[in-house]
């Protein structure tokens, strides 16, 4: 039996008790189209339809959250796509699965599958992850993510101060979110157009001998790992997280080398670096703790780069203000790298051995002579890191001249 549903056909409608199955009121209008009434006197319009020979009956919604009328273009708009092929329930179950990701579960699957693929940038992402990305929105639905929880996360990213790794944090989210985009567990990325946070700036520090002097001195008292490791990075002159992810089985003992791993490079190619004298003083003494050397874990490479770098610098700030110097000017850990290939430019290191010695690329190698190059200069590098380490050494004998940083002495009222 089928009637024309009004609202007011429908308000006076109660549950039928003695119905054989669904109580369900077809709508004269639509075929298909129904009001179906609980025991509980709940109403929820519905769309009876078949599809590939299967009966379906398709919730459309509650009556009182839509109205007739939107329930009625609902139905309209469902039968076009039951028309087109398409199955309005089965979609509904597979969004409804969709929606049983949340971002801590999307999340965790997105760094499985980076792990598994070796990408060197691994640690980092997790971090992120951990620190930032699951604690805030870690519990909501994927498909619920908006820019504005994007942009809270980015905040409180740079209310710390930390205006590179906000932008960091953003460029890690975009791929996460495309990859639930590949995935199909979303339609759009919540991060698609938003601006990076911070202005990067190319960075030229290099740090004075003076300098070096007084950070390898405050290193020296500085806990392992980070105070030996801040000595290996201006000896050795490679980037932090190379470093941090050194191996026992990466040292080379007999040979004198560090062997880095395709994997743990930027550049993405194997690179063997000669050890100085005093680089094997810094890996000889390290205690073996597990699979790394610069670890305080045993399991893990060092990681806390920020809260030991802050310390030093207090520490140097501390002893710059007794002897009434002006502040360090700021560097970061990549200016020992830096400095490293300033040095070596200083003692004549021809700038393709400074280059092959940082495995750095800039193109002036290319193509089989860089095959070639990369043991022909092995010599050359040998050289000029041994060079370098000595350098460094007579750096820390040698009495620089601070009086150009003293802060000067306030006069006395009166004085002229």
């Amino acid at each position: 039996m089928t009637d024309k549903l009004t609202k007011r056909f429908i308000d006076s409608l109660e549950y039928n008790a003695e119905a054989k199955a669904r109580d369900v009121r077809w709508d004269s209008d639509i075929s298909g189209f129904g009001i179906r009434i609980y025991p509980s006197g709940k109403k929820s319009f519905v769309l009876s339809y078949r599809q590939n020979g299967t009966k379906r009956l398709f919730t459309i919604g509650q009556y009182g959250n839509i109205t007739l009328e939107q329930a009625r273009v609902l139905a309209q708009k469902k039968m076009g796509e039951v028309a087109d092929g398409k199955d309005p329930l089965l979609t509904r179950r597979a969004a409804k699965k969709k929606h049983d990701w949340n971002v801590n579960k999307a999340g965790k699957e997105f760094l499985k599958k980076l792990k598994s693929t070796s990408d060197r940038h691994h640690g980092e992402v997790e971090r992120i992850f951990e620190k930032d990305i699951f604690p805030t929105i870690g519990k909501m639905p994927i498909d619920e993510v908006k820019k504005d929880h994007i942009l809270k996360i980015i905040d409180n990213v740079l209310e710390r101060g930390s205006g590179i790794m906000a932008n960091r944090t953003l460029m890690r989210l975009s791929r996460f979110f495309n990859w639930c985009i590949e995935r199909n567990l979303i339609e759009f990325s919540p991060v698609y157009k938003l601006p990076k946070p911070t202005q990067e700036r190319t960075r030229d520090r290099v740090v004075a001998d003076f300098e070096i002097k007084e950070i390898l001195q405050v290193a020296a008292t500085t806990n392992y790992p980070f105070g030996p490791l801040v000595l290996f990075l201006l000896l050795t002159g490679q980037r932090r997280g190379e470093a941090a992810s050194m191996a026992w089985t990466d040292y080379d003992r007999e040979q004198r080398l560090w062997i880095l791993p395709r994997e743990h490079t930027k550049s993405d190619r194997a690179h063997a670096v000669p050890l100085s004298d005093r680089a094997i003083n810094i890996l000889e003494n390290a205690p073996k703790l597990g699979d790394y050397i610069f670890t305080s874990a045993g399991n893990k490479p060092f990681e806390n780069f920020s809260r030991a770098k802050k310390i030093l610098d207090t520490r140097i700030k501390t002893l710059r203000s007794k002897d009434r110097q002006v502040n360090m000017t700021s560097w970061t850990l990549h200016d020992l790298r830096r400095t490293c290939a300033s040095g070596m430019a200083r003692l004549g290191v021809a700038p393709h051995v400074i280059e092959k010695a940082l495995n750095h690329s800039s193109g002036k190698i290319r193509g089989v002579a860089a095959i070639y190059n990369r043991y022909e200069y092995a010599t050359e590098m040998r050289e000029a890191f041994d060079s370098w380490a000595e350098y460094v050494e007579k750096i820390m004998v040698t009495d620089v001249p601070k009086s150009v940083l003293k802060v000067p002495i306030a006069r006395k009222r009166g004085m002229h």
